[in-house]
């Protein structure tokens, strides 16, 4: 069955299979497989489909989701075809985010798939007050934290014996999400849908930020590591083992090879997962080195340390019409440049234009790619903020890298003891980044 294309109202609604998204590479579509996972047939089929209506790379977004980039107006349909054929069923309906490891995983409250069902039911009737944005998460409490998702309604579960109570936040990761308190699960239901009816009420650019009275900005608390990289205790006595796709991308070829190392090694299936991950489920520990081997060998992330994960870029150019720099090419680049500075603190984007469409939120550091100028100067330096805040071009595309090293050292010779670097970095004065990226000026930090 194939399905209508229907472009997108605006930038930023979900491109999902009936919605593709024009960007500089042609459409881009997403997918997230209603049960969380994909047979290692699925994923052998979704590359080849890549490869015959796309441009060969595919995707996983930091909320799990899988892209397929590079389609056309004539290539939607069969691919759709493709998605069916394979027997891989969307997620439709009201986005609810759990674990990954939902259900298997040997360190989890509770299995989360159960409310979330129960919630996708309930919400059906109100899809059409709600924006395409809206979304919550259940988190059953396992080894795969979904802190930091942003979202309208959290629910996490609450250890302790007997019936099972959800902690209830609303609007925001859970670094900043206000709490609303507690619900039993047999409530939880009534109360989400009490809380998307005011949603509903507002209008579909309503987000639950919107129903909540100002308050002053709290200092976020800690987060749970988001990492699927490791390995992963399973129910049953097996592991799974989680990997990085570098800078969330991957060839279709090299897919085709990585699934061909996960059956070798005994896996019942890959699981897309959070931040950019994929997981192999159903492995032996042995059996899992090889899997992470061949994974490595293919560029991946076997490390949940590996700098690479704290910079996010796009495709860039080529592949991207929009693009005036190469920036998914510049990406590891730049993770070794900053190298001392990825602590896990620090976030880096490197967009290949002012979209920023790899890293929609402020970043501690945005590299942007802006049309050239006279003086050849292609790429603007924005400090805590986005893509969109790049006003000027600031270097020269090849002086980048020499001046974040610089940038680098100096940062690390000034970390106090104890301290991370993106503390180091709030303590440089706005002004003093620009002039020190372009001379090897001296930064200047307060105490």
């Amino acid at each position: 069955m194939n399905r209508a294309v229907v472009p997108p109202s605006r930038r930023g609604a979900c491109p999902a299979l009936s919605a593709p998204m024009a960007t500089g590479d042609g459409l881009l579509v997403r997918l997230v497989p209603a049960d969380g996972w994909l047979t290692l047939a699925q994923v052998t089929g979704l590359a080849d489909a890549a490869r015959a209506c796309g441009n060969g790379i595919i995707e996983i977004t930091a909320k799990g989701s899988v892209q397929l980039r590079g389609l056309t107006e004539a290539s939607v349909g069969p691919l759709n075809g493709a998605v069916d054929t394979l027997g891989i069923t969307p997620r439709t309906g009201l986005p609810i985010d759990v674990s990954p490891l939902s259900g298997i995983d040997a360190t989890e409250v509770i299995d989360a798939r159960l409310l979330a069902a129960r919630l996708h039911d309930m919400a059906a009737d109100l899809l059409p007050r709600l924006g395409a944005k809206v979304s919550v998460v259940v988190d059953g409490g396992g080894a795969i934290s979904l802190d930091a998702f942003k979202t309208d309604v959290r629910l996490v579960a609450r250890p302790g014996k007997g019936e099972k109570t959800w902690d209830v936040w609303l609007a925001g990761d859970a670094a900043r999400a206000l709490p609303f308190g507690a619900v039993r699960g047999r409530d939880a239901p009534d109360l989400v849908r009490s809380l998307l009816e005011r949603l509903a009420a507002l209008g579909p650019s309503a987000r639950m930020a919107d129903t909540l009275p100002p308050t002053p900005p709290a200092d976020p608390r800690p987060m749970r590591e988001t990492s699927p990289i490791g390995l992963f205790a399973l129910k049953d006595g097996t592991s799974a083992c989680g990997i990085g796709l570098p800078f969330g991308a991957l060839h279709a070829d090299d897919l085709d090879v990585l699934t061909a190392a996960a059956k070798a090694a005994g896996a019942r299936d890959l699981r897309p997962a959070p931040d950019h991950g994929l997981l192999a489920s159903g492995l032996s520990p042995e059996a899992a080195e090889g899997f992470r081997a061949t994974a490595q060998a293919l560029g991946c992330l076997i490390s949940a340390d590996d700098p690479r994960r704290f910079v996010a870029a796009c495709p860039g150019a080529p592949a991207c019409a929009s693009a005036h720099i190469p920036a998914r090419a510049l990406a590891p680049k730049v993770a070794q440049a900053l190298e001392p500075l990825l602590d896990g603190s620090l976030s880096v984007h490197v967009s290949a234009c002012s979209k920023g469409c790899a890293h929609p939120a402020p970043a501690d550091l945005t590299l942007v790619g802006l049309e050239p100028d006279a003086m050849d100067n292609r790429v603007a330096v924005v400090r805590e903020g986005t893509a969109g805040d790049a006003t000027r071009p600031l270097l020269p595309a090849d002086a980048l890298l020499p001046a974040l090293a610089r940038l680098s050292d100096a940062l690390t010779r000034a970390r106090q003891p104890g301290e991370r670097a993106a503390e180091t970095l709030a303590r440089l004065p706005p002004a003093s980044l620009e002039p020190f990226l372009l001379e090897s000026a001296v930064l200047e930090f307060t105490p």
